[in-house]
């Protein structure tokens, strides 16, 4: 005979969490708050004996990781995952609807009105309209695309224009970047001519200013070697 509901709490805010897990057991649910000391040894645990439905808080921080990162992990697993966060719009529910939750509820709503999003969840209903679905999914596509095109320039750059690119953002003038690199300062200034060019800037302030608006600065590859007299 199959026993009650099983529902993990997958949430960093531990009194809330409670008191959402009493709510959820007082509607005749199997919920209980997850460990959170280790994300490796919370995705095993899931994978190991998955329980109906995971409610997954996407503020999430901490030694799990984001929340964001939990859910395919989770939904390859678990019948169900219900994501949770103070936003009501936003690229990362749309990632997570992306990636599997079956849905998303914010948590500013009344806790009754939460327990009967987890319970209609397990009986296969949808707890938001599929135009609003659709919208998040659009909004996170239209992002994407947004992005692509902000970077697109940066990869017009030569090797050596992104490690000059990124010497300024390191905060370096042209004649300490000329005198680490063995080359001379109108070697530099023409590559840095470079890059304001190709990315339709006048200034380096500006070059700095949108490679890291465009987060090319934290996605693109920072080991490269300089050789030194190149």
């Amino acid at each position: 005979m199959r026993g009650q509901p099983r529902v993990l709490l997958v949430d960093g805010h531990a009194l809330l969490a409670e008191a959402v897990a009493a709510a959820l057991r007082a509607d005749g649910l199997d919920a209980r708050r997850a460990d959170l000391t280790s994300r490796e040894e919370l995705v095993a645990a899931v994978e190991a004996d998955p329980p109906d439905l995971v409610l997954l808080d996407l503020d999430l921080a901490g030694a799990v990781g984001e929340g964001t990162s939990l859910v395919q992990p989770f939904a390859r697993t678990c019948t169900r995952v219900l994501v949770v966060s103070t936003e009501h719009r936003g690229t990362r529910i749309g990632t997570a609807l992306e990636d599997g939750a079956v849905g998303h509820i914010t948590r500013s709503v009344p806790l009754q009105e939460l327990v009967t999003a987890v319970a209609a969840t397990l009986r296969g209903d949808e707890v938001m309209p599929p135009t609003g679905r659709q919208a998040l999914l659009d909004e996170l596509r239209t992002t994407r695309e947004r992005d692509a095109a902000t970077r697109r320039p940066f990869e017009r750059l030569t090797t050596r224009e992104q490690q000059v690119l990124r010497e300024l953002a390191n905060g370096k003038v042209v004649a300490t970047i000329a005198e680490e690199w063995g080359v001379s300062a109108s070697t530099v200034r023409s590559q840095v001519r470079g890059v304001l060019a190709k990315l339709g800037v006048s200034s380096q302030l500006e070059a700095v200013a949108l490679a890291t608006r465009s987060g090319w600065l934290v996605d693109g590859d920072t080991d490269q070697p300089v050789v030194r007299g190149a």
